[in-house]
Order: structure tokens, then C-alpha cells, then sequence
């Protein structure tokens, strides 16, 4: 199927800022909502609950999996520097039942995940190998309590050593709470990522960095921004993502991205980053 290019539809975006206060729009850092703790995502390389990076209010005009789900939430493994436990991605994804006396707790805690995960959890992958989940939340659960911890006992394998950091244990810090602020004057509404448009097109994508994007100071205006939509700041090429993305800055929940930032298509489900 050919993806969406542009829309008439869509004809809002929307900063994300910090927010001195909750307004029930999201936070970063802090810990998710709306999950059992049996359902927090886990690595498929080393089997370590994620590190929860994100929980955001998603706009209307961007709630591509239906009108029932207006949040989302985004955690983040490093598994591409991880060691790897053998046997973990079998568990979790052909629900392979591990007897090992030495690290009972462990296998079985990872199998009820395996059993139990949440019906919205979209599992994704960089180009680097880096494990990262996206879960889409109800009111309901978007609404509940910032739930505890798992059992670090039963969580990670007895003979394993993890890092200060991709996983829940190690970014455990306060939230911090955001607000969204409608953007004024994006001519990229609508409008499918590309690097290389047809500058003849008046409904192409305008680069910030082109000289149509200059002249109408799109990189004054939204550079460095963690946002839904309208003109991207990619660290480096566009990813040619639908119109319905989140872009958003490593500091925004210490995501690991060497510095850079990232996005994820919400319509499609696939996720880019850079440094």
C-alpha cells in the first residue's frame, strides 16, 4: 500500500513544552500509566524492563489507531550495546517456557510478560538494532496512577550486570510535566517528510533548510522542538514519514540517542533517529 504523501485533513501541530505544573497532557522521565506491572515492556536481548522515556497526550488530530486511544507512551532498551541472554527472545516472542533452577524467578517473570502484553504495545526497531516499544493508552488508563516498579528480584538474570542506564532501575528520576501549544503558521501541515521535494510543488514539503524554508524562517521558529507534526528538525535526513509523527529531543526523558533526536511515525509504525 503506497503511503500517505499529504492531507487535507490534518491542519494542526503541536509543540510539546515543559510545563512547570501538571495539566494533564503527559510528562517525561517519571513511570508509565495505564500498564500492569507484568506489562512493562521488556529487552528482547538481556530480558531488563525498559526504561520509560515518555508519556504524552496525544491531539485529536493525530489519534491514528481510533478515537478510543489519546495517549501514548515510549520506553527504550539499549540493546544494541547489551549483552545477550540467550533464549530471551524466544521467550518473549514464541512464548518458550525456560527451566534453569538458577534463574527460575527470572525466566518466569519474563514468560507472564510474554503472556500478558498490553493489546496496544508496538514493538520497534532502529537501524542500529536498539529495541524500543510505543503503547497506546485509553482515557482510562492514561488518567491512572504512575505505577511501581517491577520486582528488580525477579526482572533481571541473577548472573547479569546491567548498565546506569536503558533500563527502568537505572532511569528511575522524577517526572516532568509538559504542555501542548498549538503552532502557528506551519506550512508543513499535512504534509509527508522529504528530503528532496519538488520546490515547484506548492504542496511539497518545505525544507528548513532550503531557501524557501529560510526565507520564511523555519528554522528560527521550530528548531530543537519536541513535537506532533508540521516541520521537522531532523539531526540529519528526513525520515519521509507520514504527516501523523512525533518528533522529540533526547533531553525530553534522556532517550539514547547520541545527542540527537527522533521520530516515529504514528500512522506506520516505524521509528528513526539521529545524532
Amino acid at each position: 500500500m503506497e503511503k500517505l504523501t499529504h492531507t487535507k485533513e490534518l491542519t494542526k501541530a503541536f509543540n510539546i513544552e515543559v510545563s512547570d505544573s501538571d495539566n494533564r497532557e503527559g510528562w517525561f522521565a517519571g513511570r508509565p500509566v495505564g500498564i500492569k506491572i507484568n506489562q512493562w515492556p521488556r529487552s528482547r536481548v538481556n530480558g531488563l524492563p525498559m526504561a520509560h522515556i515518555w508519556t504524552f497526550l496525544v491531539p485529536k488530530e493525530y489519534r491514528v489507531k481510533g478515537s478510543d486511544y489519546i495517549a501514548i507512551s515510549l520506553f527504550q532498551a539499549d540493546d544494541h550495546v547489551a549483552e545477550e541472554i540467550k533464549e530471551v527472545e524466544s521467550v518473549i516472542n514464541d512464548k518458550k517456557e525456560v527451566k534453569d533452577s538458577d534463574a527460575q524467578k527470572f525466566w518466569d517473570s519474563l514468560l507472564e510478560y510474554s503472556k500478558n502484553r498490553h493489546s496496544m504495545e508496538i514493538y520497534l526497531e532502529d537501524i542500529i538494532d536498539g529495541g524500543w516499544v510505543l503503547i497506546w493508552l485509553t482515557k482510562e488508563e492514561f488518567d491512572s496512577k504512575q505505577i511501581e516498579l517491577p520486582n528488580e528480584d525477579n526482572s533481571v538474570h541473577p548472573e547479569y550486570d546491567y548498565e546506569d542506564y536503558g533500563n527502568c532501575f537505572a532511569q528511575d528520576d522524577p517526572p516532568r510535566y509538559v504542555k501542548l501549544i498549538e503552532r502557528e503558521n506551519d506550512p508543513n501541515i499535512g504534509i509527508k517528510l522529504d528530503d528532496w521535494p519538488d520546490e515547484e510543488d506548492e504542496n511539497a514539503y518545505i525544507n528548513m533548510h532550503s531557501k524557501k524554508g529560510e526565507k520564511l524562517k523555519l528554522k528560527e521558529r521550530f528548531w530543537g522542538k519536541t513535537h506532533f507534526g508540521g516541520t521537522a528538525n531532523p539531526c540529519q535526513a528526513n525520515p519521509g514519514f507520514s504527516p501523523y509523527y512525533i518528533e522529540f529531543e533526547e533531553g525530553f526523558g534522556n532517550a539514547n540517542m547520541g545527542g540527537g533526536n527522533g521520530q516515529i511515525d504514528l500512522l506506520n509504525d516505524e521509528l528513526d533517529w539521529a545524532q
